[in-house]
């Protein structure tokens, strides 16, 4: 697609030099990053049904329903604020590639099982070739942004405990578009893509709006939270082919991103990864862990 290309063009010409951005962009990035701050440090800890969250798994939607206690770690807000500050330059980038914005951190809203649902999206684009669609704005890890959407949407859509394909659609719907995908940046390597969804994407809009449907009508009625059948999965790593079980066990993904964890999971163990050649090990969740290295 030509907005793809005129953004990596636009970056590699700034590079050298040869490009900057207007005094206008520059502007409109720093009342973006103020905005982000007030965001991430005046929040507003009210729950309410949000198209960004009804994608999640419906226990953690049930809980914060019910103020249950989320923990989060004293790392979380940053991690959040670099995601928007990441957002914030992806956009002044855009606009200084020349990629025609429609609309930015609009607010929408949808009605859904008699709800009116709100949201903010992040951008409607205009692109030469493939029109005018919604588009998220993602960052990502080294790993996500190889190993999640460096598998494009089919992959996103396989393994998604973020709800990213039902928010893009929700957005979407409510703004009576089709959906682009994401623009994802690697945040450790600084590296861009357009991760495009499919043309025909009748059949994933009809599935999300009614998975929406479901979700708004359990959360608005009397629906108790009920433990996920969401198992530990065996800790393993692969030998010459073969794989080795360690005799641990950890936690599923949903459950690991879930600041709900506790009340499922009270005995669950953050250790260091056992099975990790890394210098500096990642933090995994342990519901089983008895052997604490190889």
């Amino acid at each position: 697609m030509m907005a793809e290309v005129r953004v990596k063009n636009f970056l590699q010409q700034a590079t050298r030099g040869e490009a900057t951005l207007p005094s206008s962009v520059l502007e409109e990035f720093a009342r973006d990053c103020r905005e982000v701050l007030e965001k991430q440090f005046n929040r507003d800890p009210k729950w309410r049904i949000r198209m960004s969250g009804l994608g999640r798994p419906l226990c953690q939607q049930v809980q914060g329903r019910d103020g249950k206690e989320e923990e989060m770690s004293y790392n979380a807000i940053l991690r959040f604020l670099i995601g928007d500050l990441v957002e914030c330059a992806v956009m002044a980038i855009l606009k200084g590639a020349g990629v025609k914005i429609v609309e930015a951190q609009s607010k929408c809203n949808l009605e859904i099982a008699s709800e009116n649902v709100q949201g903010t999206l992040d951008l409607v684009m205009e692109d030469e070739v493939d029109g005018e669609k919604v588009w998220d704005v993602k960052s990502a890890s080294p790993y996500s942004f190889k190993q999640k959407f460096g598998k494009g949407y089919a992959g996103i859509k396989e393994d998604d405990p973020f709800g990213y394909v039902m928010q893009g659609h929700l957005y979407a719907q409510a703004k009576g578009l089709d959906f682009g995908g994401w623009i994802v940046v690697d945040k450790s390597s600084g590296e861009i893509e357009f991760v495009q969804a499919p043309q025909d994407q009748a059949e994933d809009r009809a599935l999300y709006l009614t998975e929406a449907h479901n979700t708004v009508e359990a959360l608005m009625s009397n629906f108790k939270f009920k433990k996920p059948p969401m198992e530990p999965e065996d800790e393993h790593y692969t030998l010459q082919g073969t794989k080795i079980y360690t005799g641990n066990k950890l936690l599923n993904k949903s459950c690991t991103f879930c600041g709900y964890r506790k009340h499922c999971w009270p005995k669950a163990i953050q250790h260091e990864k056992v099975t990790s050649r890394a210098r500096t090990k990642p933090l995994a969740w342990y519901h089983t862990l008895k052997v604490k290295e190889l």
